[in-house]
């Protein structure tokens, strides 16, 4: 026998979507004095949205409603001159703090399984930033970061619509580069606790044939 809980106490003060569901399976219908009955409990917590736990305030700052912890990945990076591979280097700030990097390096030295940066207990009403940079061969390209209006910057989170650019230099489009996060309408597919940053490193300009937005790919996720 099964018995569905919907914990009906609580519907009243939260939305329906947010409240614990489950099942309990009992091993039989009647249980005489002295015996025992089996009870397997079933319960389904519901996880919460990204924009439950976080802001995404304009520019592109990020400012949780709580405290949390960050997990900051790298996904990949294609940033190259010809057939030469050029290094990026990405960095964070918390509350206007000086620029701390978390990355750096090309392509090769991607891990995207790999925590590169993990901080804890940020606390509610922080503001965070992410910015990047790539090396031209002689000099660092300019510096593109979530602090100011930056078309060369995209927050993104579960559900958005990816940037489409033809790429640079063969690499692969955008959703052929992030193909285990995006679903085949183009929007990306994250957790509900999960941020994706996309990056153009090069100095192009948007609509150029080097304008592509996956010199550098970022997954952050908050708990």
């Amino acid at each position: 026998m099964a018995l569905s809980l919907g914990f009906i106490g609580a519907v009243a003060t939260v939305p329906a979507e947010d409240v614990p569901r489950g099942t309990l399976n009992v091993d039989r219908d009647l249980v005489r004095t002295g015996m025992n009955s089996q009870l397997d409990w079933n319960i389904e917590y519901p996880t919460p949205k990204v924009t439950d736990i976080i802001d995404i305030v304009p520019p592109q700052r990020i400012v949780p409603k709580k405290k949390v912890t960050m997990k900051v990945r790298v996904l990949g990076v294609a940033f190259q001159s010809g057939n030469k591979l050029l290094p990026l280097d990405a960095y964070y700030s918390i509350n206007g703090s000086s620029w701390d990097r978390f990355f750096y390096g090309t392509g090769p030295d991607v891990e995207p399984g790999k925590v590169m940066l993990k901080e804890r207990n940020i606390a509610k009403g922080s503001v965070i930033d992410f910015g990047a940079r790539g090396w031209l061969g002689r000099s660092w390209a300019p510096f593109h970061d979530t602090t100011r209006e930056d078309q060369y910057v995209r927050v993104l989170k579960n559900g958005d619509t990816a940037p489409s650019y033809a790429p640079a230099y063969n690499q692969g489009n955008i959703i052929s580069f992030l193909k285990p996060y995006m679903d085949d309408r183009g929007q990306v597919r994250i957790g509900d606790r999960d941020l994706i940053i996309l990056w153009e490193a090069s100095t192009s300009r948007p609509g150029s044939r080097f304008f592509d937005m996956q010199d550098l790919v970022v997954l952050v996720t908050f708990e």
